[in-house]
């Protein structure tokens, strides 16, 4: 089991979230994608918590929190990213 720590992560409200997708690209971690028609954070440990894709939604729907999550993984996210491009 992944030990969790209180860390900088961001959060997605759903209600204001539309979907736009703009946050995606700015995600160097690829930790957002679009599900069910709206933006997710698919795994605490591909998020780096700078908060690169908030100036990116339009909506104000992502914001900066501090919470207990799994530790930021830069190896996870090396796997994570080949694994989307093939």
């Amino acid at each position: 089991m992944a030990t969790k720590l209180l860390r900088e992560i961001v959060k997605i409200d759903e209600e204001k979230c539309n979907g736009c997708g703009l946050c995606i690209p700015s995600c160097a971690e690829g930790a957002l994608q679009i599900i069910d028609g709206k933006a997710k954070l698919i795994k605490d440990q591909y998020c780096d918590g700078l908060g690169a894709c908030l100036g990116e939604c339009p909506q104000d729907a992502i914001t900066v929190e501090e919470r207990e999550a799994e530790e930021f993984n830069e190896e996870a996210v090396e796997q994570h990213l080949h694994a989307k491009e093939h």
